[in-house]
């Protein structure tokens, strides 16, 4: 099976089943009326659509994957904000009125070379076999 058609078939009976899980709560909260009938005939719907002609959920597939990579990008922009403002912008700070440097990235007008020598040496056998 190809992936698109796996694609067309997941989203068909994805849809079904949403509009069928919506349809049993509402029934279960308010009752058999207008908006639970109509939610369980487009469950069903969906359902002969993607058995009968799974082809024809191209273009309702394509305009849904279009406004999902939109809605993701929001969200994911969103907590990434979020996550940078609550956590990494504090800790930035914090270390900033203690005077740390962890990437030594001060210049000193007084160091000949800002160049790290390392202890030790490597052999030619570390290079060539690392794991």
């Amino acid at each position: 099976m190809d992936k698109e058609k796996k694609d067309l078939l997941v989203f068909g009976y994805g849809l079904g089943a949403i509009a069928v899980i919506f349809a049993v709560g509402g029934i279960h909260k308010h009752g058999f009326g207008l908006p639970q009938k109509t939610l369980l005939l487009c469950a069903v719907t969906f359902v002969l659509v993607t058995v009968l002609k799974w082809e024809a959920l191209r273009p309702g597939y394509k305009g849904w994957m279009k406004v999902a990579h939109i809605i993701g990008g929001v969200v994911a922009t969103g907590i990434l904000g979020i996550v940078f403002f609550v956590l990494f912008a504090p800790v930035g700070l914090f270390l900033r009125l203690i005077g740390k440097d962890h990437l030594d990235m001060k210049t000193d007008p007084l160091k000949q070379t800002y160049w790290q020598k390392r202890a030790g040496h490597f052999k030619k056998d570390e290079y060539t076999h690392q794991f």
